[in-house]
Formats: structure tokens, sequence, C-alpha cells
């Protein structure tokens, strides 16, 4: 038990961020070099554009998606929590059930309200699957995810605790954008494997709005957004951008908002575009950017 608890306090204290920058960057390198024999058609453009979105996004996000959260989690944890502090047996296993609940709600939410897509979106912005792409975000990423993780302070879940399970869950979504791993048979059905998050990558419309969960499939399964393969998943927008430049790539959930925004006339309208999903539309008319959601009217 004392090992564990000191694996715990490295990987959730100020090492955690190097875990994440080590196993960004060296799952990048490694399977770049696969890429050299079994993938001819990597993608050198877009990785590049990919590695300047996480550069940028990272730096100017530690504050509003790090250390906010942090601080906030130890004012509830010292100040308002219910009970001591939980044992580790107890605590690892909730607070991974907790942050999958939170990491869930967090992406569904983000694909679901207009405005949290337009910032979303450049992840799913590159038209390639692979270790570049799982940490290709915006500028300022406001996570909403915070909010569904106090109640893991409240109940006694030490923060240590919890930020090393977030970096845990956070070094699988980097693994789960792989490119060089095939199905893996049962587990497809059980884990967020790198086949079943291609999926959640994919333009084509059985594909859209389905499988946000980090690590399993458990909340998939519980609220129904769960989709496994049929044909091969092919990544990107379904409006695709060919912008490989990071700085100006940053803005493509913006323009495509925008462009919804300009097919109203009254701002009542134009403004129900930024709370509204992104297939919804003031006059009954789904455009390019929503197949799923065909002849679906106004409402």
């Amino acid at each position: 038990m004392e090992s564990l608890e000191q694996a715990i306090d490295f990987v959730g204290g100020p090492a955690a961020i190097w875990i994440l920058a080590s196993v960004y960057f060296g799952s990048v390198i490694l399977e770049r070099l696969w890429a050299l024999r079994h993938n001819p058609d990597y993608n050198n453009k877009d990785a590049l554009c990919s590695i300047g979105l996480n550069l940028i996004g990272n730096t100017f996000n530690l504050v509003i998606g790090f250390l906010i959260p942090l601080v906030l989690y130890v004012l509830v944890f010292d100040n308002y929590r219910f009970v001591d502090p939980l044992p580790l047996a107890l605590a690892i296993p909730l607070a991974f059930l907790i942050n999958e609940f939170a990491y869930y709600w967090d992406h569904r939410l983000a694909h679901r309200v207009g405005l949290l897509w337009a910032i979303h979106a450049i992840h799913h912005s590159s038209n390639e699957f692979n270790h570049t792409t799982a940490a290709r975000g915006f500028i300022i990423d406001p996570k909403v995810k915070v909010l569904f993780t106090v109640p893991a302070a409240l109940i006694g879940i030490d923060p240590v605790v919890f930020v090393a399970v977030q970096v845990l869950g956070n070094a699988y979504g980097i693994w789960n954008h792989a490119s060089w791993v095939p199905r893996l048979g049962w587990l497809d059905r059980v884990l967020m494997t790198p086949k079943m998050h291609k999926v959640h990558h994919a333009n084509q419309p059985q594909y859209i709005d389905r499988n946000y969960s980090q690590v399993t499939l458990l909340f998939d399964r519980l609220f129904g957004s769960i989709a496994h393969i049929d044909e091969e998943p092919n990544p990107g927008l379904v409006k695709p951008t060919y912008d490989y430049n990071p700085l100006t790539a940053q803005l493509v959930g913006f323009r495509q908002l925008k462009d919804r925004m300009d097919t109203a006339t009254r701002w009542q309208d134009k403004l129900a575009y930024l709370w509204r999903p992104p297939e919804w539309s003031h006059d009954g008319v789904c455009r390019a950017d929503c197949p799923k959601y065909a002849g679906l009217s106004a409402a």
C-alpha cells in the first residue's frame, strides 16, 4: 500500500504535466517511426498543425483548464467535504467512476451546445486519426467538467488521488488515438479502444455524436450514445477543413458557427445558434454540416 501511495503522490503531484507531455510526444514520435514502414500516406502537415495546436492550447489552458479547477477542488475538499478523506482502496475506484462520468458529460455538452461545439470542433477538424490529434484543442477551452468533479471533493477523495486518476485517464486518452492499433475483439465492446474512439471522430451519419467516453464504454451504454463499427470510420468534420496553419485553424468551429448564424435575419434566431445543437436551424433546413439530422424541423 505504501508503494501505491508513493505512485499516486508522484502521478498526481507536480510531475503530472510532465508525465502527460512525455506520453504525448513519445507516442507521436513512435507512431511516426511506425508510419515510415506501414503508412506512407502519413500527413506531416496535419500532424505538425495538431502539435502546434496542442502547444498553443495547453500553454494558454494551463490556468483555465488545470489550475483553476484544481484550486476549486482543493477549496471544496478542505472546507466542505462531508466525510474524512477516503482510504485509497475506495478513493481510487470512486475517483475513476466520477472522472469518467464528468468526462462523458463535458464531452457530450461540447458536441450538443452550439458555442461549445465551435470551441471543440478544432479537435475534430483533422482529417487524420493518430496520436498528434489527441491533444488538438482550442486556445481557450472552458471545462464544464469541473462542475461534475466537485462531488468527488465533497465525498472525501483527496485532490492528489483525483489528479492522479485524471492523469492516467488522459494518458489513456492519448493512446486511444493510435492509428496503428487494430480492432481488439471483445475489448472493443468494453473499453474506448482506438477503433471505438475513431468512430467518435468519424463524419458518417451513423457515427456522429457517439462514443463520448474516455476509458470505458460504461456511460455510453447507460445513456444510449454507443456505436460499434460497421463501415470503416472516416475522420474529420462533415464539412471538412484543410487548414494546416495552427493559428488560423483555431477558428474553424467559429467560422462554421458564423455561417449558420448568417442564415438567420432575426437576432433572436442568431443567438439561438449559440445554445442550440449544431444541427439545429431556425428555418428547419438541415444544411451541409448535419446529415444525421436531415429532415429535422426547427424547434
